[in-house]
């Protein structure tokens, strides 16, 4: 890998390597990468020497989540759906005992081996955090995995808003499809209001808010005005109507709870990664399988958000040409 024979790296070795991830590393990343990387994989003389590039070799992974999600010759099994919940939630709760907030948790950031192991990846908005930060940038998550304290403007917020977004993607395992799919912000909003009920002040459940004047700057502008009828919170029938049918029993009562408390809208309410670890979903039968117990034979090389855009356009323009023959 590195012409020295010493038992380490140093920045300044050369790496080749036929796949490389190349990036400006901020100082930001710079002490997230070096709190999770082994000592004995870095040297330098003293801590001022920030380099200004570094190439990093990753382990090629064969599938994402939405590349699974979305490749429909997959048979996704009620097994890997609890199997790869658990797994994002450990790792969730590693970063977050670590003072790390992911800030992009998605899908296609979830990447599979062929061992049925899941890693988060692309940690590109993540910073390290701590409770008396005032102002964060609330211009961070993917819009369908976004949570609603960041589209109303909070700027004060917590390692919560990555569970929002572990809620969304455990119900888009479920459903094989986004949860929330908006187009725009006040889009997302708006589904979200229609599934999740608006917020509601002087309430104790999951619907309640009672500090979102004060932490949401824009709630102002949604709130239902007097004398007009909020809406209810209809998430349970939301999570039970649009499965695929193999998947219809498997939205039990429990598998609910937990994306119900994931999804709640107040942060303070809202289950943390420790929390939901505790899930009695986790102990309902069939138990959560080991990675390396999964089912990975899939049939397909490879499945990966990039391929499953690259299989609909294909699709949508057979179809078109389609359309226009059947039309002369």
């Amino acid at each position: 890998m590195h012409s020295s024979n010493r038992p380490y790296l140093t920045w300044r070795d050369t790496i080749s390597e036929s796949q490389l991830i190349k990036f400006e590393l901020s100082k930001k990343h710079y002490a997230i990468f070096l709190t999770y990387l082994p000592p004995i994989y870095y040297t330098f003389p003293d801590s001022t020497d920030i380099p200004k590039n570094v190439f990093m070799v990753f382990e090629y992974l064969d599938y994402d989540l939405t590349g699974i999600i979305e490749t429909k010759e997959i048979k996704l099994t009620l097994d890997h759906v609890k199997s790869w919940s658990k797994q994002l939630l450990r790792g969730v709760h590693y970063m977050h005992i670590n003072k790390i907030v992911h800030r992009d948790l998605k899908a296609s950031n979830l990447l599979i081996n062929r061992r049925g192991e899941l890693k988060i990846a692309d940690l590109g908005l993540a910073r390290s955090w701590n409770p008396e930060m005032k102002r964060l940038t609330n211009r961070v998550i993917t819009l369908w995995y976004r949570p609603p304290e960041l589209l109303l403007g909070c700027m004060k917020y917590s390692p919560k808003i990555d569970m929002w977004s572990v809620g969304c993607i455990i119900a888009e395992m479920f459903r094989r499809g986004g949860l929330l799919k908006g187009t725009t912000e006040a889009h997302q909003l708006d589904l979200i209001f229609k599934m999740m009920g608006h917020p509601i002040t002087n309430a104790t459940d999951d619907q309640g808010w009672p500090n979102i004047n004060a932490m949401c700057p824009l709630w102002k502008n949604y709130e239902p005005k007097d004398g007009e009828e909020g809406f209810p919170r209809r998430l349970r029938e939301e999570l039970k109507s649009r499965l695929p049918p193999s998947a219809m029993n498997w939205m039990t009562p429990h598998a609910m709870d937990l994306i119900d408390r994931l999804l709640a809208y107040n942060p303070d309410k809202r289950w943390s990664a420790a929390q939901a670890l505790t899930a009695e979903w986790f102990f309902d039968n069939p138990m959560v399988k080991p990675a390396d117990k999964l089912n990975m034979k899939f049939g397909v090389e490879s499945a990966h958000e990039w391929e499953a855009k690259k299989r609909h356009k294909e699709v949508m323009m057979k179809r078109a040409a389609q359309a226009a023959a059947n039309g002369r």
